[in-house]
């Protein structure tokens, strides 16, 4: 990008062409300052205060808006525009209630920042105050319309970050107000609660519910780690006061995983289970004794015995690779068991056994592209999988594409369209069929020439059997359906096929290699990678699958199960499987179904307590931190294994 010139108070600067003079002056250390301007957001120049002299303009002007080009001369601090300045801040705190000692993000707050910086100890204008509602519904955050002043970031960061165009201005004149959808009530509108709206509002008219008077920014320890939820592996910065979790905010709202999610944003700062805080086995049917570790290593030791050989263990995919490796360690070593598992094993060995059946012949998990792919796409294949529920922030980064880059957008799902507002194109196949389906389509772009890939011909031999109007018999959906969905996908440059656990569980291997299949004959590839992106559950679920992890449970029903669960849960068709265990030890952070059925029960720390390494789903690997020291009685994993080892003779040591 060329490079340009300008003056600012008498001192050249180098800057970007294509930049704001706001830009190239805080490039350069130069303070403006700002209310509506947010880095990474679209500028509007809705607050003025941000006003610079330019030579030969005839007045001052929004730095924000103004295109920056070499030569300019610029003036940012001169006592005209100061005294402009004071006169806006005083114009906005006359408007609505912005009575600081009752505000919940006072010492957080942009405006009164400035109302200090700007020394406003008086107004010079009468005080409005007009009674403005209050929308408190929302699960997570409130809107409070007296202390808007219309800057209009939370719209644009609704927009452009989140991609959902929940919010937008309502009404006209001083009856202005920040409205969700047809003006509803924020609990009943489009909202996802994904938040980055309470994280761009510049003062307290958006507020977390969770937080509310905890503590300000100031006052509080900021330490970035990744979002333990599920495998995007968003960053997190994570604020901390006293040992309690005080917020959590994207440390770059802007960036591909920048939007974060009501999980990664608002539900890790609950914790309304009750803790398990001690070791307890089971005294009767349903009454539980607390006991020191030495004897519930005992009680352990005696399942062991009594279940003989039929011991497996199973270890939740949200835990560090250190603490999945020792616990692959103490399974082999210390129970003497080969059978070990992860709740989504079995979604990973379907994949595994779909990339070998692929005819490219794939190079494991790496044939898969990231999904920083999805945003710049231009046509997305969404199938088996429901992006907003698993893995929002995938969702988002779909949203982004359709909305804002224009992609093709094509779901295929045979009760649900995850995207309504968004999708081009919703294919309803009966449940079973989606492997056919996938056949059909990569069918018709063989018989229509669209391939651009010299492999189809490897394709051709193996799918002559293939009858495009049995197809659509059996997935239930007409052949010029089929032909419109082959087109679109056959037709892209830079086309994503995103798939989850539904498509794996009705579909299972042959589906994984007709998805790879697929975007092979239309050469949809970054590099050695191919356009196909699986999602994965747990946050360090490919982790776990590289360690050997999920390898499976040998017996349908083994007599004995070590569950490391800690802050995990589990879906309703496992919990009937534990369910049948003759001896349940249950390794957990709360008291919960699972806990209530176990023989012993040991406690275990939740994600902000914990550290190490994770493998996101597309293969980075991420850096977890430890942000609260655990709580009274709460020892690490690893510990708990090392004193269950010990006391059952045997002495656990890394690999």
């Amino acid at each position: 990008m060329n490079e340009i010139t300008i003056t600012v108070n008498g001192k050249q600067v180098k800057g970007k062409a294509g930049s704001t003079v706001l830009e190239v002056c805080q490039a350069n250390g130069i303070d403006i300052p700002t209310l509506c301007h947010l880095d990474g957001l679209s500028d509007v120049g809705a607050c003025r205060m941000c006003v610079v002299e330019i030579a030969k303009e005839r007045r001052p002007v929004p730095s924000c808006t103004y295109p920056a080009r070499d030569g300019l001369v610029v003036q940012t601090h001169t006592e005209k525009l100061e005294k402009y300045r004071r006169q806006i801040l005083e114009l906005i705190f006359t408007e609505h209630n912005h009575f600081c000692m009752f505000c919940e993000k006072s010492g957080d707050c942009e405006l009164q920042k400035l109302g200090y910086q700007y020394q406003m100890d008086n107004v010079r204008y009468s005080y409005a105050l007009p009674s403005l509602s209050v929308d408190s519904l929302n699960e997570y955050f409130t809107i409070d319309h007296n202390r808007c002043i219309l800057c209009g970031r939370c719209i644009r960061a609704c927009r452009e970050i989140a991609a959902v165009n929940t919010l937008d201005f309502g009404q006209r004149g001083w009856k202005t107000t920040v409205v969700a959808d047809l003006n509803q009530p924020l609990g009943e509108s489009s909202c996802l609660n994904c938040g980055p709206c309470v994280q761009a509002c510049p003062t307290g008219a958006i507020f977390n519910k969770i937080n509310l008077y905890k503590g300000v920014t100031e006052d509080c320890e900021q330490i970035a780690t990744v979002c333990p939820d599920c495998g995007v592996g968003c960053e997190l910065n994570v604020l901390v006061r006293d040992n309690n979790l005080i917020r959590i905010d994207a440390p770059d709202l802007t960036s591909t995983r920048g939007a974060l999610c009501r999980m990664g944003r608002f539900e890790l700062l609950e914790q309304t289970q009750s803790r398990v805080t001690s070791p307890l086995v089971r005294i009767k049917d349903c009454d539980f004794e607390e006991c020191s570790l030495d004897s519930a290593a005992q009680r352990i030791s005696a399942g062991l015995k009594e279940t003989k050989d039929s011991f497996a263990g199973m270890v939740s995919t949200k835990l560090p690779s250190e603490t999945l490796s020792m616990f692959h360690k103490f399974i082999s070593d210390v129970i003497g068991s080969d059978s070990i598992d992860t709740p989504d094993g079995a979604s990973y060995r379907i994949i595994s056994e779909g990339i070998a059946k692929f005819a490219g012949k794939g190079k494991g998990l790496d044939i898969e592209c990231s999904i920083e792919e999805i945003p710049g796409a231009d046509c997305i294949l969404v199938i088996g999988s429901d992006p907003e529920t698993t893995n929002p922030v995938v969702g988002t980064l779909i949203r982004r594409a359709a909305g804002q880059g224009k992609a093709k957008l094509v779901t295929v799902h045979p009760s649900r369209d995850a995207f309504p507002l968004w999708t081009d194109l919703w294919l309803k196949p009966k449940a079973g069929s989606e492997t056919a389906l996938l056949n059909g389509l990569t069918k018709i772009i063989l018989d229509k020439g669209l391939a651009k890939s010299g492999k189809a011909d490897a394709l051709k031999t193996s799918l002559n059997q293939c009858e495009i109007s049995e197809v659509a018999r059996t997935a239930g959906i007409d052949k010029e359906t089929l032909e419109e969905a082959a087109e679109i996908y056959a037709q892209a440059e830079r086309g994503i096929i995103i798939y989850g656990e539904n498509l794996i569980a009705n579909g299972g291997a042959d589906a994984v290699a007709a998805i790879l299949n697929l975007a092979s004959i239309t050469a949809n590839q970054v590099g050695n990678s191919l356009r196909v992106v699986s999602l994965k559950s747990g946050a360090n679920s490919r982790g776990a699958w590289e360690l050997g992890l999920a390898k499976g449970i040998k017996q349908d029903k083994p007599k004995g199960l070590y569950l490391l669960l800690s802050d995990d849960t589990v879906d309703e068709k496992l919990l009937n499987r534990l369910k049948e265990i003759d001896f349940l030890v249950v390794q957990a952070s709360y008291h919960s179904p699972v806990t209530a059925i176990a023989d012993v029960v040991l406690p275990s720390p939740i994600w902000a307590e914990r550290e190490g390494k994770y493998v996101d789903m597309s293969g980075r690997a991420l850096e977890v931190k430890q942000v609260l020291e655990p709580g009274e009685g709460v020892l690490q994993d690893k510990e708990i294994l090392m004193a269950v080892s010990q006391q059952m003779g045997k002495e656990l040591v890394l690999r």
